[in-house]
């Protein structure tokens, strides 16, 4: 028999949080800990993808999580994605995953994270898990700041400060470091 940690009444459940993350930013680091510190969030399992996005590879991004202090966190459950074959080449879907999990793990109770932004996708996996009574519509995660990657990518290329893409107390120069090889 399972048992459930409980909470305040309510039941905990994992969250599942598919993305690319090329490189992570302080938006994505609010987002990942809006669920980290959601006390009825018994863990959270970040699937990354691998697709390089203008020379950010995925090891990048695991050292950016890390210097986050994301990676250990007591509920953080770290996976890259799975490698898909392809009719043309292998690939990674981070989302593809999410499903696969909810798929094979029916005794947890999980739900999808999501932004305001991405509110569909959460919409589209509930009605795929619709009827299961494991799955939970988690809290949608209202974004503060307009920090892109994309911008994020370009103030690394022109060499400009990325200070306002870092959380808070994160040192400027341990992140360019990590592009200096």
């Amino acid at each position: 028999m399972l048992h459930y940690k409980h909470h305040g009444g309510h039941m905990q459940y994992t969250v599942l949080i598919p993305g690319g993350f090329k490189p992570p930013h302080k938006g994505h680091c609010d987002y990942i800990k809006f669920y980290l510190d959601n006390p009825e969030v018994d863990r959270v399992i970040l699937f990354c993808g691998d697709k390089e996005r203008d020379g950010i590879t995925l090891e990048h991004t695991e050292k950016i999580l890390e210097i986050y202090g994301l990676l250990s966190h007591p509920k953080m459950d770290y996976r890259r994605a799975s490698i898909r074959e392809g009719k043309k080449k292998n690939y990674t879907n981070p989302l593809a995953d999410c499903f696969d999990w909810g798929d094979e793990n029916t005794e947890h109770r999980f739900g999808l994270a999501c932004s305001e932004k991405d509110a569909g996708y959460q919409v589209s996996f509930g009605d795929y898990f619709y009827g299961n009574d494991k799955y939970v519509y988690v809290p949608i995660f209202k974004m503060n700041d307009n920090i892109s990657a994309t911008n994020f990518r370009a103030a690394l290329q022109n060499k400009e400060s990325i200070a306002k893409f870092l959380p808070n107390g994160v040192d400027e120069q341990s992140v360019i470091a990590l592009f200096k090889s």
